[in-house]
């Protein structure tokens, strides 16, 4: 009777995880702020939905988990949002205490406007993710300067054919063209955006353990948005900084 009633409970126990459904998704994505799931269909596993970012609609979302991942102490999941301004793969891996995130494919400038528009900028062209990967840790460590950079790492680069931007400053409308431009990432989690091909930084970016990121502006990237700064500084200087929260 015991066995029975035994074999019982871990069944019942391995067809509960099993079929475990997407909601569950839903409320382990909404620990992280700006990050929402509607509609979630299927099951932890293998489901899809809608993802939504600060918002907006950034579409659609699939996610299939990763068994083998299990053998190498980690819970894997490869992810794809599709839509017909984005096509990009995810694959996640957690452990205890860190998450590591490969992403690769491409996304519209209209795509991201719609999280730009807020500060009254606009791009167009492509961006495009060769070889991304974040490694970032669940907790900061304790005592640690908040306005200090996240613990973590970063390889890969994003690039951007170039094109159209609008932006405003000082309740005056720029348009520039610029060219194509590349982010290098890492080695923490940082970046520094370049000219194709060139060496004299134009933005930089490094995310903060308060959930902030700084962004840098450098002279150069002032005389190709047609609005040079003022003064003496070098091209390679950064010159505006302004920081955003993110998470």
């Amino acid at each position: 009777m015991r066995r029975s009633l035994l074999l019982g409970s871990l069944l019942f126990v391995a067809f509960a995880v099993a079929l475990a459904p997407a909601g569950l998704m839903r409320q382990a994505v909404r620990q992280v702020q700006g990050l929402d799931l509607l509609n979630p269909q299927g099951t932890v596993w293998n489901g899809n939905a809608e993802l939504y970012i600060a918002g907006s609609s950034a579409g659609q979302i699939a996610w299939s988990f990763r068994p083998v991942t299990i053998l190498q102490a980690e819970l894997g999941y490869d992810v794809q949002l599709e839509g017909p301004q984005q096509s990009l793969r995810v694959r996640l891996a957690a452990a205890p205490g860190r998450l590591n995130v490969q992403l690769t494919g491409t996304v519209q400038g209209g795509y991201v406007n719609q999280w730009l528009a807020p500060y009254d900028i606009g791009i167009g062209g492509t961006l495009a993710f060769q070889a991304a990967e974040l490694g970032l840790a669940w907790r900061q460590p304790a005592g640690a300067d908040p306005s200090a950079l996240a613990t973590g790492s970063a390889a890969g680069t994003l690039t951007w054919d170039g094109g159209a931007v609008a932006y405003t400053l000082s309740g005056r409308r720029y348009n520039a063209t610029l060219p194509a431009l590349e982010a290098r990432l890492g080695p923490g989690l940082e970046a520094v955006a370049y000219e194709q091909g060139g060496q004299t930084p134009l933005l930089t970016a490094a995310a903060l353990r308060n959930g902030f990121v700084r962004l840098g502006v450098t002279r150069r990237m002032t005389d190709l948005l047609n609005n040079p700064w003022p003064g003496s500084s070098a091209p390679h200087e950064v010159v505006l900084e302004v920081e955003e929260q993110l998470f």
